[in-house]
């Protein structure tokens, strides 16, 4: 993935997570919204660590990603389908 567009969609998702913090939402478990806490709506639970990794592309999880995008409410990754 181009570093230009990982930079723009961790931004976008930082950018997005203050916003709805700002307004008092909370995440599907009721925590104030943040990183950590998308990571703890996963069944097993996910470190705050896994969950930077993914939203700033040094590594690849389609279940935090979904956790992410569910979480915030817009999508922030392609998807294509396996060859």
């Amino acid at each position: 993935m181009e570093e230009s567009y990982r930079k723009f969609v961790a931004t976008e998702i930082q950018k997005r997570i203050v916003d709805l913090r700002s307004r008092g939402v909370t995440t599907s478990k009721g925590e104030p919204m943040s990183m950590a806490a998308i990571g703890r709506t996963l069944d097993p639970p996910v470190t705050r660590t896994a969950m930077y990794n993914v939203r700033d592309g040094r590594s690849e999880s389609r279940r935090i990603k979904a956790a992410i995008e569910r979480e915030l409410g817009r999508a922030y990754w392609i998807r294509r389908e396996a060859a």
